[in-house]
């Protein structure tokens, strides 16, 4: 609404007097004005654009020109932060232009005046969708010290973008291709225009809040479950043309069951005192976090490959597309808060059945010491090898224990052999890469059936590996040989036929299928990020305590922390 008022002004006034105004008196005007017209960061590719343009005037020749550029400065899918983007200078100048009073040359002046404050305004416009708002460096700089503050190593290798060429800018604004050329600078664009339809749909009032009380489930009839459905119409779990009434039915019980899977809640169907709490967030945290997921999208290109792997950890899923398309998904488990896993970009260039798994020292020293003192036996009852022997043969326990939160290295190397009990389980795919990581199996199936699955210490493991290899073998998988390769326990190398792409990604916020999903902030990086935001800046950053809540009927929180819940046997090895 905030052009509204503006855009009327400009269908009522003229421009086209400018063009009665001799050209080089206007374009020394522009040449005059653009170093104090244009801010800081646009000045030298204002200067640039005026320069292809031999100065000349963008815009004010024509009524169009300047509604078309007021159209996409106001485009949500553009400006979704609403930015004024000079609009209280523009409709100050046209508010002075439409005054019949002021003289020929005042006027030429604020001509002048309203080109640049146009053409820097598109320049910010396409600075923001391009680059966006968010200091990046600033970002890299507090993942570092988390290392520092709270013992986390977070790594995420950042890419921002710069300013598109002067040329380009310019060639959208000769030719009048504002809409095409700002679309074109779009990264992610499936993903962002998912993005964009979340923000449009949650723009509802926050005028329904649900009282806590006893657990609603189907057949039941309450007060509550009028506003329940009013919710869940304009979230759109439940059919708009689902009746209105106070009883809890079939239709309402599968529209809960679809609200809880997109904010990762227990999928029961019932109402309880955890469902209603999420039900009553504010709108606002939604668009908040819909708006950081939006920042995000512009590290990254226009598209991924056509086939490409997307590991994306706040949804703890990993998704294989193939031309384009979706084909393959699966549970993963990923590094937990303290050990978070790497984001970066690599390629898969192939796979290990039947890995041996060398535990790193890292992990000796911070865990396996540890497990040691608690349990002598743990070498000979998980098959590890400890310098080529069995077991402890070759190793004084002693000494080990010395390094305990050394920072030298252990003369020891411990290997896990092949086997059921493997923790990397039957095959693992190799990215070589800095970090170490990768993903595998695992011997802990059901850690991946949970709904919150941190817990690893870094790499990636597999509810379903061994279709992600048929798909990644293609039509040189033969289900007879790889059957015959398990059962040898002998470690087997297979090389993909092509690398195939891998991304480790961050987005709590997305849409699939029509639907919007909105997963736990992990790390806190989308925290990060929105306070290194223009506007909203901090130079440093804390981490905050756990925010993940079990909620009473009587609306009492109590924290809740799915890592101690991982009470596995290798839980500390890996």
């Amino acid at each position: 609404m905030r052009f509204l008022i503006l855009f009327i002004l400009i269908v009522q006034t003229n421009f086209l007097s400018a063009a009665s105004v001799s050209a080089s008196e206007m374009s020394e005007h522009i040449e005059g004005y653009i170093s104090s017209h244009s801010n800081n960061k646009n000045r030298s590719i204002v200067h640039e654009i005026y320069a292809k343009a031999g100065y000349k005037p963008l815009w004010i020749a024509s009524d169009k020109r300047i509604a078309d550029v007021i159209k996409v400065l106001q485009n949500k899918t553009y400006n979704y932060k609403d930015k004024p983007f000079d609009s209280y200078d523009i409709k100050k100048l046209l508010y002075r232009i439409d005054n019949e009073n002021i003289s020929v040359g005042i006027k030429l002046r604020l001509y002048a005046i309203l080109d640049i404050k146009l053409t820097n305004s598109f320049v910010s416009l396409v600075r923001f969708v391009h680059v966006g708002d968010v200091d990046w460096y600033l970002v890299q700089r507090k993942l570092k010290k988390l290392r520092e503050s709270d013992n986390i190593k977070a790594n995420w290798e950042l890419s921002p973008k710069s300013m598109p060429s002067s040329g380009a800018i310019y060639g959208s604004i000769a030719s009048g291709n504002l809409d095409s050329y700002l679309d074109s600078l779009i990264s992610l664009k499936k993903r962002y225009m998912g993005l964009i339809a979340i923000l449009k749909k949650y723009q509802y009032s926050d005028s329904v809040k649900i009282a806590y009380g006893s657990d609603l489930k189907i057949g039941m009839s309450d007060g509550r479950v009028h506003q329940i459905k009013t919710l869940l119409k304009r979230t759109g779990d439940l059919a708009k043309d689902s009746y209105m009434n106070n009883t809890f039915d079939l239709g309402l019980q599968q529209a809960v069951i679809s609200y809880q899977k997109r904010y990762n809640l227990a999928a029961t169907g019932v109402v309880d005192g955890t469902t209603t709490y999420y039900m009553n967030q504010p709108r606002n945290k939604n668009l908040k976090a819909t708006i950081t997921n939006l920042d995000k999208t512009k590290l990254y290109p226009r598209s991924f490959e056509p086939e490409h792997v997307e590991v994306n950890l706040p949804d703890y899923q990993l998704r294989y597309y193939r031309d384009n398309m979706l084909h393959f998904k699966t549970n993963i488990v990923v590094g937990k808060i303290s050990r978070p896993t790497p984001l970066f970009h690599h390629q898969i260039k192939y796979a290990v059945v039947n890995p041996t798994w060398t535990i790193p020292d890292s992990l000796i020293k911070r865990d396996l010491i540890h497990v040691l003192k608690q349990n002598p036996n743990y070498l000979e009852e998980n098959n590890i090898y400890v310098n080529g022997a069995f077991g402890s043969k070759k190793l004084n326990m002693e000494k080990l224990f010395s390094y305990e939160g050394s920072s030298k290295r252990v003369p020891y190397s411990f290997v896990q052999h092949a086997g059921e009990t493997n923790l990397l389980g039957r095959v693992k795919f190799m990215f070589p890469n800095k970090y170490a990581v990768y993903l595998h199996d695992t011997d802990n199936k059901y850690l991946l059936d949970r709904r919150y699955r941190s817990y690893s210490s870094g790499c990636v493991r597999l509810k379903n590996p061994m279709t992600l290899m048929k798909h990644l073998m293609g039509s040189k998988y033969n289900a007879s040989k790889m059957d015959t390769i398990l059962k040898s326990l002998k470690p087997k190398t297979i090389h993909l036929s092509r690398k195939v792409p891998i991304h480790m990604l961050y987005f709590t916020v997305y849409q699939e299928n029509g639907k919007a999903y909105f997963k736990r902030d992990i790390y806190k990086y989308d925290k990060i990020i929105e306070e290194s935001t223009e506007g909203n800046r901090k130079e440093s950053f804390t981490m905050p305590p756990n925010d993940l809540v079990v909620v009473d009927e009587k609306g009492n929180r109590s924290p809740y922390d799915p890592e101690k819940k991982s009470t596995v046997k290798h839980k500390n090895l890996y």
